[in-house]
């Protein structure tokens, strides 16, 4: 019978929200028929400290500019008609068959976006201004582009052009005065069956006797003509959501340990051991199978929802396969492991696996010579031929991500001194770099600013950051009070995987750790006055 009650476990690597669920019913169900709390003052403490942040959390990170008259007043539509977002022009350039893109667009008074006629570097003539943000299109659907727009010279001949997924189309264009030396430029367009998507705005330079343009108020909506200007989605995340996420994340994980407690007291470590090792070949098969289809050189992402996800997951699997079976599953399982993360590629799961490795070869006593001499083979491949490990040849290496991340940190860092006790909410770093982005962005967008601690400063300030500090101080001296030192690993493996990445709140990171704290926990109470834990 106890097997199979650990079969639920082979989830664990494919679908940890699944498993997740069927666990906190467990947990629900535990605590329902008596069964003490565990660790509740942590998450307690975790709780609270982040919802009250969030309370602290101003209203509004975004203060739209004065909005001028000749915008007209704005139609009072829920959600907002225009799917443009307010930061979306910051992305707007010129381009030209010689140089490419070039000529950055910069802001000026009254929402608008200075662009030079000709690159400031070659002097070639723009043809085209564009921005790089693109929008979904349903076929059979009318859009309509429009921007206002104000220039230096005479004449200025421009051309709307809806670039799609299937290559440029150009459409009539009008140009209709809306205020003394400002003008509405606007053109709509019906897509086609295959038009998945849209670059917007985009328009083409016909000509005329300007030197410069500014553009602003840019607005996508559907429909054959355009309607007064309507501020388009900012993208932040309401005070309900961001509250019933992070009370929801920790409820999920006090269960997730409730539950981890009955099991482990119910079934053999081992037998969920080997189900977790099952879900993860399971998953290496599927993972390999995308490999193979998209060829040598691609990240794939198995059932993960991006690449990083699955190195994450599989190493954080293996941790606590180690941690339930032992050595020798353990190191099966950092072997598939390693599969996983060369054909994910993640880099920071990498060094987290590396951490792994050498602890769990250091656990082998006298047999770590063999572990030792592996991870010198593994040293020699990677002085001698770099190129046999791929992508993780550059894990020291500052290149386009690396710089990337640097900017994610400069703007956490602000976003924390802007607003040092509840930060600027749980979900809303992505927005708030769209909006205060420095120059010369590298990548817009990011979803967090792929750092634990800079990620919980900006969104969720000093409180949140408290919370956190105090949850992992229960659970390291719970660790330390039964020997579990595995699991301890396991604790530092997680925060080395988000020290360039943000997912330790992900089921593919936090239900093993929380997992491994649970069976911490049952080979205490399963030997009382012991320090031992079943291994």
């Amino acid at each position: 019978m106890q097997r199979w009650l650990a079969l639920p476990f082979a989830l664990l690597p494919l679908q940890p929200a699944w498993f997740g669920g069927l666990a906190a019913l467990v947990g629900l169900w535990a605590l329902l028929r008596g069964e003490r709390p565990l660790l509740w003052k942590a998450f307690l403490a975790v709780g609270l400290l982040g919802a009250l942040g969030q309370l602290l959390t101003p209203a509004s990170i975004y203060s739209p500019p004065e909005r001028p008259s000749f915008l007209g007043s704005p139609p009072k539509t829920t959600p907002p008609s225009n799917l443009i977002r307010p930061y979306d022009l910051k992305t707007l350039h010129g381009w030209n068959p010689k140089d490419f893109d070039g000529g950055q667009a910069k802001p000026v008074e009254q929402g608008f976006w200075y662009l030079p006629r000709h690159n400031p570097i070659s002097g070639h003539e723009q043809t085209e201004f564009l921005t790089d943000w693109w929008y979904p299109l349903k076929a059979g659907q009318t859009y309509t582009q429009s921007f206002y727009l104000r220039h230096d010279g005479q004449r200025a001949n421009l051309q709307i052009t809806f670039f799609t997924n299937q290559g440029h189309h150009p459409v009539p264009t009008q140009m209709e005065p809306a205020a003394p030396g400002v003008y509405r430029v606007w053109g709509s367009y019906t897509a086609k069956e295959g038009d998945g998507s849209l670059r917007a705005i985009d328009f083409l330079n016909q000509g005329g006797d300007f030197t410069y343009l500014e553009v602003g108020w840019p607005q996508l909506e559907i429909g054959s003509t355009p309607t007064p200007y309507q501020l388009g989605p900012t993208g932040l995340k309401p005070l309900d959501w961001r509250l019933w996420w992070w009370i929801g994340t920790t409820l999920m994980g006090f269960l997730m340990v409730q539950a981890g407690v009955w099991i482990f007291q119910q079934i053999s470590p081992t037998h969920a051991a080997l189900a977790v090792l099952a879900g993860l070949l399971v998953h290496l098969g599927y993972a390999g199978w995308q490999w193979l289809e998209t060829g040598p050189g691609a990240r794939v992402m198995g059932l993960t929802p991006q690449p990083n996800f699955l190195g994450h997951g599989a190493v954080m699997a293996a941790g606590l396969i180690w941690v339930l079976g032992g050595r020798r599953l353990g190191g099966i399982a950092l072997g598939v492991a390693a599969l996983l993360l060369w054909i994910s590629g993640s880099r920071t799961a990498f060094w987290a696996w590396l951490l792994l490795g050498a602890a769990w070869g250091w656990s082998l006593g006298r047999r770590r010579w063999v572990a030792l001499g592996l991870a010198g083979l593994l040293g020699a491949v990677a002085l001698f031929e770099p190129e046999w490990l791929g992508r993780f040849s550059q894990a020291l290496s500052l290149d386009h991500n690396a710089q990337a991340r640097l900017q994610f940190w400069q703007v956490a860092l602000q976003a924390f001194r802007e607003n040092p006790l509840g930060g600027v909410g749980f979900g809303n770093f992505t927005p708030y770099f769209n909006l205060y982005s420095p120059k010369n962005t590298i990548e817009y967008s990011p979803p967090h600013a792929h750092n634990l601690l800079l990620n919980l400063l900006a969104e969720g300030g000093a409180l949140a950051l408290l919370g956190v500090g105090v949850w992992l101080a229960g659970i390291v001296r719970l660790i330390v009070r039964t020997r579990a030192w595995p699991v301890l690993i396991l604790l530092g493996v997680a925060l080395v995987l988000n020290s360039f990445d943000f997912t330790f709140f992900s089921a593919w990171v936090y239900y093993p750790l929380l997992l491994a704290v649970a069976h911490a926990i049952a080979g205490a109470q399963d030997q009382p006055g012991s320090a031992k834990m079943r291994r």
